[in-house]
């Protein structure tokens, strides 16, 4: 028997129990549409549908399986489908009522009643969910008109109790979350040849370093050896959390640097304009702050342009893969105001008709390459990350002139 999950033939559309004859038993059996998945908690023998073994079939444990009809024959047992003539016994299975699926769904203004899937229906319970709170599911059902979608275990809202977030961006813009971004990366990476941002900062700062540029480079690298071998440690001139720890830094710092995900400012009754004020709000954080090559952390520290962007779109609900605070720092990746410029998801608009929130890109003059980003404030006013800080500055300037694209992110 092939082990894929398989969608079983339902009898019938109706949903009520339908009787057939038991040939070995003379009995009436009773046959009900129950889909879902069912998982073998041992290994499993396989019946007919009449309850007779078939003795060189078996289910290993652990599996998973589509259902399709349950089956209970008195005086022999009760049996999940898992193929067209093929069933388990209910004693060894695990069932799982509804079709797997992933998401998010919040509930409503109200909150949101709780059910749980008993006998083949579902029964309210005393319990609620909290008003506008955010749950993850993981089965959905279509019954009774409606969608139901389990949030624990055996915990069931329905689509009544909903709620439907205020704003949205369409098909082809940046989807927004109303949930907390997490970090997609492995936080704690090493420092070697090309790295910048906040610990290639600190690293640098610990050997007298200039940081007018924040990159791992050959001056590092042979600081680094040399330490190392003075210190007992593998002379590899990597900076690997070994080597930080015996530095002196903070081994919680080590993986809190690289790992910080702006808060979310917003939720599912924010507006458009909540979104664009989140992203504002969350860039203020960072005024005074050094202007820091390949930075896109807290704003405990420094950023570039494009970190300080990166930062502020978390907090709008806006997580713009593949561009990263992790991502940002790796080497190559500098320059993630390009890919911001280059991606379809960042619509461009007329400068005549540029709003608050939009960003604004700005061309080199020397090779014409996209070099600066900032995030405009209205009246002529960008936020961004220029050497030396993180401030409000006119929209243009001798130092940066040449506006290449005013990019949309929110519709």
């Amino acid at each position: 028997m092939n082990k894929k999950l398989f969608s079983s033939i339902v009898i019938g559309a109706s949903l009520f129990s339908s009787l057939a004859f038991n040939s070995n038993n003379t009995q009436a059996k009773t046959v009900t549409p129950k889909p879902g998945i069912v998982t073998t908690v041992r290994l499993a023998h396989l019946y007919d549908d009449d309850g007779n073994l078939i003795s060189d079939r078996v289910l290993l444990a652990n599996t998973p399986w589509r259902s399709g009809d349950y089956i209970q024959i008195p005086n022999v047992g009760n049996f999940y489908q898992v193929s067209t003539h093929e069933f388990v016994k209910e004693e060894d299975v695990n069932f799982q009522h509804g079709q797997a699926a992933k998401g998010v769904v919040w509930a409503g203004n109200n909150g949101a009643i709780e059910y749980s899937y008993i006998n083949n229906q579902y029964q309210a319970t005393a319990n609620k969910l909290a008003p506008n709170s955010a749950w993850q599911y993981s089965y959905t059902d279509n019954a009774k008109g409606k969608t139901w979608y389990q949030v624990a275990n055996n915990t069931w809202i329905n689509s009544d109790d909903v709620a439907t977030p205020k704003y949205t961006n369409p098909d082809g813009w940046y989807p927004i979350h109303n949930t907390q971004i997490s970090q997609q990366q492995k936080a704690g990476y090493d420092l070697y040849n090309g790295v910048e941002g906040i610990k290639v900062y600190k690293v640098r700062q610990f050997f007298g370093l200039s940081n007018a540029h924040t990159i791992y480079d050959s001056n590092v690298i042979s600081c680094v050896r040399n330490w190392q071998a003075n210190h007992g440690l593998p002379a590899t001139g990597i900076v690997d959390y070994n080597t930080w720890t015996h530095m002196g830094f903070s081994g919680k710092d080590w993986y809190d640097i690289d790992s910080y995900v702006a808060p979310l400012r917003t939720n599912i009754n924010s507006t458009r304009n909540d979104h664009i004020e989140a992203m504002i709000a969350q860039a203020k954080e960072y005024l005074g702050k050094p202007w820091i090559s390949g930075a896109a952390s807290s704003p405990t520290y420094g950023v570039d342009c494009s970190g300080l962007v990166t930062q502020a779109l978390y907090a709008s609900g806006i997580d713009p893969q593949p561009t990263s605070n992790i991502q940002h720092a790796q080497p190559g990746n500098e320059w993630n105001c390009q890919r911001l410029y280059s991606s379809p998801y960042v619509h461009s608009v007329a400068y005549s008709q540029r709003l608050r929130g939009d960003l604004i890109f700005y061309q080199s003059p020397y090779d014409g390459s996209i070099w600066h980003v900032g995030i405009y404030l209205g009246n002529n006013e960008v936020l961004d990350s220029w050497p030396n800080s993180v401030a409000v500055r006119p929209i243009t300037n001798s130092q940066r002139n040449i506006v290449a694209k005013v990019g949309r992110i929110f519709y």
